[in-house]
């Protein structure tokens, strides 16, 4: 070997490739790993199961309308000048008869006929109505093209006494051919004999679907309030001839108030509207999802920190050897990356059984109702966001980890044990700046009004959210002192150490108590929320609810008939029965909502005192609150262009201004109009409800007029506000429900940590076993800092959360109708930090039995 040679400079090691390290920097710390992957499961599958939830279901429905449709290529109706609102049903004046020999002379219809619709429900023997809603009565036509029904068993119905039913409907009822069956119809009860059994359309969805058909002579008198007209004339085209082409020819033809669409306009319209109602939903639901993956990445980034913090001296070794604070970030960052695509993959497989949950969940807000749900199948939009959401949340939540192994100086190989901890003077100091901008700009909305206020207020809670979270590491150790005192005080050796171990790394132990905070304070500030809600409601229905009886539909799509509120007026006793209806009108693109009815009998019932102007509005007048005047700039004699629903213009003028009181009367109209004068534009509009006052009739003789009207139910006062707190606890209980998720991946979390923790001190453990410490004692020690760190999520989220709450309670309050009664519930929250404090218990039950079972000796010779 020549001196050359020996002089020559060693070779550098060979630094391995980067995505083998991340593989195996995987495999190595897989049982690390596992609970960051669960956190992203659990939000991946609540984002996936809802965008296929909601996919499915628009999926089923496309189709289900358009099997409905199938056949109607053209559909003469009444004219709109706009539709109706979200969840509301589209009104339908008559269509009159004589349309319908003019539609049949146009060139290109193959056949039309006119469509008799109306309420018709089948009734049990026990008096009960059955079939899913809405229930619709037709006139029975055999003609497959233009008709739903298709008739399975059974003849059609032919004599007035006759009548065919679904076959679903028919067997909930328990009724077969043959048999003598009630039938609730818009004017009373009536009973005929079922004669046939039918399927409405091809498809599941029409199976769903409620439905009795009539003899053709009969149907128009039984459903109808106009028996010489149409609900709609539905036509079937020639070969050949477009949809387009003939309801141009048809529009032609059409007298003024009337209108031509095609089927496909008819079944987009019916689609769309259910589509918004979904979109509705669907946004809620992701609302929650996103709350559930915000606080799983917590637990990502406390993972992270800890391996991070654990592998100090391989890191640095990398960096010895040759890597550079880019590869060592990009190693970091691909571990992350598949933990997040693992993550991902295996939540959308389970966001298909997340999907499902939520048809039965559905269906069960729905009243038991099935829904055409389907086959769920992941769609695109599905699988995109499932990978984006999970991998981008787990890839940004180590990002700061990651920074933070690229910055470990090579000489850190030379150490022994974790990073030094850092000062926690710059989160102070964010914590506090965003804590006081948002006290400010809740300060800020206080002194603002309507939405301005409400948008102040609301960025200012979230602000402060912000700041307490920040701040949180900063607070862990007072807070941590105090909560962890009954354990150094009662629990002995093991008390003492676990409070000491909650101590020890307060960033560490901010992050797993912050997901749990989050979780908490929602809950919190919703139930402080809606239970000032309920409260607010319960005083205003206590101070403001004149009837003493309330006659309302029992569902929202089944109608009011007049004929109820004219045997209602005729009870013994009674002193008024005041039947209202909604009128709706176009003013400035926008669409307001009167009660149309007796103007002096509604100012009357609900005691508001007329201010200025008559009483008794002529056509094209209303009379308005002083609440909606005042915010319209109206006195009496104002005038405005507005447009009824049949497209009439005119301008309406202001009759007469009353005081209302929409915070001690929210039952009450802000604007009402003379039903004789409203009739004309909107003939259809149904009854909403009947308010009844009494002087001597008792409830029994009311039932007794109602008993022809097995749709309708009668209400006192108590019942009236037991539906209201019903409503508003059904709401609470959904949104705790769905905030639950949220608490159970913050329990995750707390397990994550404390067997990461457990990891970290295993030689710790080893000693403190091998100084006479039992096993049981050991279980002990986690179990308390356990307890402790969820007490200190639970009380910090809690506190936060009521404050919040507070604070937009008092923001809600301003103004008329607004929620002027704060109520906290303090036996839900109470229960809530119990909970945490179980949690604790129970998340420790796992890296308590693993702390507890390791050998002495490996233990202490851990490294």
């Amino acid at each position: 070997m020549t001196v050359k040679r020996l002089l020559r400079r060693p070779p550098a090691p060979r630094l391995p490739r980067m995505g083998g390290l991340v593989l195996r920097g995987l495999v190595a710390h897989r049982a690390r790993l596992l609970m960051s992957m669960v956190a992203v499961v659990a939000g991946v599958a609540f984002v996936a199961g809802t965008l296929i939830f909601s996919a499915t279901l628009e999926r089923s429905v496309d189709r289900a309308f358009d099997d409905l449709g199938r056949g109607t290529d053209v559909i003469v109706r009444s004219q709109r000048a706009f539709e109706p609102g979200l969840g509301e049903p589209a009104p339908e004046r008559p269509v009159p008869a004589s349309v319908l020999g003019t539609v049949q002379g146009v060139d290109g219809v193959a056949k039309a006929r006119g469509v008799v619709t109306g309420f018709a429900a089948v009734v049990d023997r026990h008096g009960t109505i059955v079939g899913a809603e809405p229930q619709t009565g037709v006139a029975w036509d055999g003609d497959r093209d233009l008709s739903l029904p298709r008739l399975t068993s059974g003849r059609p119905p032919a004599a007035p006494d006759e009548v065919a039913a679904d076959t679903g409907t028919a067997r909930d009822a328990g009724y077969r051919i043959g048999d003598r069956i009630t039938v609730a119809l818009a004017s009373g009860t009536r009973t005929f004999r079922l004669t046939g059994l039918f399927k409405v359309g091809d498809s599941a969805f029409g199976d769903s679907l409620s439905m009795t058909a009539f003899a053709p002579e009969a149907a128009p008198r039984l459903l109808s309030e106009h028996p010489g007209a149409y609900a709609r004339v539905v036509v079937h085209a020639d070969d050949g001839v477009s949809q387009e082409r003939l309801r141009d020819a048809v529009a032609a033809t059409l007298p003024p108030g009337l209108e031509a669409v095609t089927g496909r306009e008819a079944i987009d319209e019916q689609a769309g509207s259910f589509k918004e109602i979904l979109a509705v939903i669907r946004t809620f639901l992701l609302v929650f999802a996103v709350i559930a993956v915000f606080v799983g990445s917590f637990i990502i980034f406390n993972t992270f920190t800890m391996l991070v913090g654990g592998r100090v001296r391989e890191l640095a070794l990398l960096r010895a050897v040759g890597a550079s604070r880019g590869q060592v970030t990009r190693s970091v960052l691909g571990e992350a990356a598949g933990v997040g695509l693992a993550g991902s993959a295996l939540g959308l497989a389970a966001g298909v059984g997340v999907a499902a949950g939520l048809a039965r969940i559905l269906a069960v807000f729905l009243g038991g109702e099935e829904l055409p749900f389907g086959t769920p199948v992941p769609p695109v939009s599905a699988v995109i966001a499932s990978f984006a959401v999970g991998t981008l949340v787990t890839l940004a939540a180590a990002f700061v980890p990651a920074r933070r192994a690229s910055r470990i100086p090579p000489v850190a190989a030379l150490r022994e044990g974790t990073a030094p901890a850092r000062p926690l003077r710059a989160r102070a100091l964010g914590g506090a700046v965003a804590a006081a901008a948002g006290a400010g700009l809740v300060a800020a909305g206080s002194a603002a009004d309507g939405r301005t206020a409400l948008t102040l207020t609301g960025a200012g809670c979230l602000a402060v959210f912000a700041g307490v979270v920040t701040l949180s590491p900063v607070l862990t150790r007072p807070a941590i002192h105090v909560l962890a005192w009954p354990f150094a005080r009662w629990g002995g050796g093991a008390g003492r150490i676990g409070g000491r171990n909650a101590l020890r790394e307060p960033r560490q132990t901010a992050a797993t108590a912050s997901a749990l905070t989050i979780g908490l304070a929602l809950i919190a500030a919703v139930s402080v929320i809606v239970q000032s809600m309920a409260s607010s409601v319960e005083r205003q229905l206590d101070a403001g609810l004149t009837a003493d009886y309330r006659v309302t539909a029992r569902s929202e799509i089944t109608p009011v008939a007049a004929d109820a509120a004219r045997a209602v007026a005729g009870v013994d006793g009674v002193r008024a029965a005041i039947p209202i209806r909604a009128a709706r009108f176009r003013v400035d693109g926008s669409v307001r909502t009167a009660a149309a009815g007796s103007p002096g009998e509604l100012l009357a019932h609900f005691r508001l005192p007329l201010q200025a102007g008559s009483p008794s509005p002529g056509a094209d007048e209303l009379l308005v609150g002083s609440s909606v005047a005042e915010a319209q700039g109206w006195r009496v004699g104002s005038t405005f262009r507005g447009e009824y629903q049949d497209g009439a213009k005119r301008t309406f003028r202001i009759a007469g201004i009353y005081r209302d009181r929409p915070s001690i009367t929210p039952s009450a109209p802000t604007m009402i109009i003379g039903w004789d004068g409203y009739r004309a534009h909107d003939p259809g509009a149904t009854i909403d409800r009947i308010e009844v006052d009494v002087t001597t009739a008792t409830r029994g003789a009311l039932e007794k007029a109602l008993a022809p009207w097995p749709n309708v139910e009668l209400k006192d006062r108590a019942q009236v506000k037991d539906d209201a707190a019903g409503a508003i606890g059904q709401f609470l209980d959904l949104v705790l429900g769905l905030l639950v998720l949220s608490v159970v991946v913050a329990a995750l979390g707390i397990v994550n940590t404390l067997a990461l923790a457990v990891t970290e001190r295993t030689r710790e453990i080893g000693m403190l076993r091998a100084l006479g410490m039992q096993r049981r004692e050991i279980r002990r020690m986690i179990r308390y800092e356990a307890v402790a760190v969820s007490l200190f999520g639970a009380l910090l989220g809690v506190g936060t959360g009521v404050l919040l709450g507070i604070v937009l309670q008092h923001a809600m309050a301003e103004g008329d109708g607004g929620m002027e009664v704060l109520a906290i519930p303090a036996g839900r929250l109470a229960v809530c930090v119990a909970a945490a404090a179980l949690i604790g218990v129970v998340a420790a039950v796992w890296p308590a039995r693993r702390a507890a079972r390791m050998d002495v000796l490996q233990a202490i010779a851990t490294e």
